[in-house]
């Protein structure tokens, strides 16, 4: 079912009529007038004139999102005047400022995804070398993670970017990444020291390095029987072997391989530990895991998004991770994570793009709207466009196909960090 939003009863009022508290829709798109939204409640005076300028015949009005009534039109009333021509200049300026704003976002994020298929290289490589020339492999992917928690024990914000498809399609490696970036982000958030973030990044990169000890038949089944089930299960000790067997990694990184599995509750496996008995960079290092897991399973059909694996974890995983440790996660990600879709105050549905650690509740979104091409939709920071804000989160099943494909939620949600919001 579409958002109730989307269905509210319309009427087409004269630009006469209009005046603060009405919740209008413009025809045109955002390139043709000078405001942020194709549809939006009128603010005051100056949004009225500015309307009144625009030439249009007719306009758009909500009355379920109306404060206010239109005004009545008197029968003797003429055409609304022409548009003075400074107003249509400035017009043309402010639709300027903005596409240049939208190139700049759409060139920070080119540069993330650069970035991020340098980082996904990198651990190809490394994973392909590891039993040929492990040194090496473990030397190139330990500076790659020793930058990434220089930059996390940083001050500055972050601002944690959504991948693209075609981007993570393209490689195979998006789960390890993502494992690392979301484990580094929630180390921080518990206030590890730089040294420990830097060994937490490199168990959070190699947790599943054992997984080459066991057959894609085993790996790959989402129906393994008992047998299958306890192979698998093994690859935490294969791993903690592997790495043991290298003299270079530190004992907390192989304590990280060998324990991503076990939970608080002594439900994990591969020894079913529990309480202190596993260590906080293995619970932060399977939380990221399990929550990847939830969001891009074996099956595609049964993944769910960002929003509803933050809360089933939250309601009914707490004995395994701990409840102090998922609120941060919660909190590190924000209540609407990369990938979410969500139903913005001013009736647009938008997906979220990116979130900023220092304004979690505002994120950057890409909006919904079919008279703009989906390679120019418009990219918005809510943080920037005080007006609006997120509502409440979406499922995909109740939107319309056309608005799924436009919004495209990821087959494979995948994510990168960049730098503070300039």
């Amino acid at each position: 079912m579409f958002p109730k939003s989307q269905r509210d009863t319309t009427e087409e009022i004269s630009p006469r009529q209009l005046q603060p508290g009405l919740f209008i829709r413009l025809p045109a798109g955002w390139v043709s007038h000078p405001f942020l939204f194709n549809q939006f409640r009128i603010a005051n005076d100056k949004q009225v004139a500015i309307l009144q300028s625009l030439g249009l015949a007719s306009v758009t009005y909500v009355p379920a999102r109306s404060t206010a009534k239109p005004l009545p039109l008197a029968p003797s009333s003429g055409p609304v005047p022409a548009p003075e021509p400074p107003r249509q200049l400035d017009i043309q300026t402010e639709a300027r400022r903005r596409s240049d704003k939208l190139s700049e976002q759409r060139a920070r994020i080119a540069e993330c995804e650069k970035h991020y298929l340098d980082a996904a290289r990198n651990i190809r490589d490394g994973m392909r070398s590891i039993h040929a020339d492990p040194e090496q492999a473990v030397f190139v992917a330990r500076e790659m993670v020793g930058g990434m928690a220089d930059i996390f024990s940083a001050e500055a914000d972050l601002v944690i970017h959504l991948m693209s498809d075609r981007v993570v399609e393209d490689n195979p490696h998006y789960h390890p990444l993502n494992v690392m970036i979301l484990s580094l982000l929630l180390g921080r958030a518990c206030k590890l020291l730089p040294a420990e973030l830097r060994v937490l990044g490199e168990g959070a990169l190699f947790h599943d390095v054992g997984k080459y000890r066991v057959p894609d038949s085993v790996l790959r089944n989402p129906a393994r029987n008992r047998h299958e089930e306890e192979f698998y299960r093994l690859h935490t000790l294969y791993g903690g072997e592997l790495a043991r067997s290298m003299g270079i990694f530190p004992p907390q990184a192989i304590a990280i391989i060998e324990m991503h599995h076990e939970t608080l509750d002594g439900k994990g496996f591969p020894r079913g530990l529990s309480g202190e008995q596993v260590s906080l960079a293995a619970r932060i290092v399977g939380l990221a895991n399990r929550y990847d897991n939830l969001c891009n399973p074996l099956r595609e059909d049964q993944a769910i998004t960002p929003a509803e694996a933050m809360t089933h974890l939250y309601r009914t995983e707490q004995g395994r991770w701990g409840k102090e440790l998922l609120e941060s996660f919660i909190h590190t990600l924000g209540v609407y994570p990369p990938g979410s879709l969500v139903q913005l105050s001013n009736g647009n549905v938008a997906v979220v793009l990116a979130v900023d650690q220092s304004d979690l509740l505002r994120p950057e979104v890409l909006v919904y709207d079919p008279d703009i091409p989906r390679s120019e939709a418009l990219i918005v920071d809510l943080a920037a466009a005080q007006e609006v804000k997120v509502d409440h989160v979406l499922p995909p099943r109740d939107l319309p196909p056309e608005v799924r494909s436009y919004l495209a939620p990821r087959h494979r949600l995948s994510y990168f960090h960049g730098g503070g919001k300039a």
